[in-house]
């Protein structure tokens, strides 16, 4: 797979916000699909966001590594982690509720993810977590 950019960052919330700039940049010169990059932004911060809130214990700093890849029809982000072990495709989905009373805030990421991308696949190896997420930006 062909590789565009790549960035380290630590789970460090100050460090997240160099999330959207590297997309912006990796992304900048693609005859993307209207509303594709912004498909991309959403899923890639949910995941980065998860990965810091939720994927190493306090005042633990986790690694986080993200890897956009161009192949025919797709782009690919790739997202690895040193946090816990954790597999979003196996996470139930969100079931809504039925009255307003029952609703949860919070809780929506992974339905986000899911709904922004063609494909999300997950794989523990290495002691690291490792994400998938493709866009579809052609014929695939």
């Amino acid at each position: 797979m062909p590789l565009v950019s790549a960035v380290a960052l630590t789970s460090d919330l100050a460090d997240l916000g160099r999330v959207y700039p590297w997309l912006e940049d990796a992304a900048a010169g693609k005859d993307l699909p209207e509303g594709l990059l912004t498909r991309m932004h959403v899923a890639l911060e949910e995941a980065v966001a998860n990965v810091a809130m939720h994927g190493f214990d306090p005042g633990r700093t986790g690694q986080i590594t993200l890897r956009l890849h161009e192949i025919p029809g797709a782009l690919v982000i790739e997202i690895d982690d040193n946090g816990v072990p954790f597999d979003p495709i196996a996470a139930p989905k969100r079931v809504d509720a039925d009255n307003l009373a029952d609703v949860r805030i919070g809780g929506r990421g992974l339905t986000l993810i899911r709904g922004c991308c063609e494909d999300v696949r997950y794989e523990r190896r290495d002691a690291m977590n490792h994400l998938t997420l493709r866009f579809a930006v052609g014929a695939v």
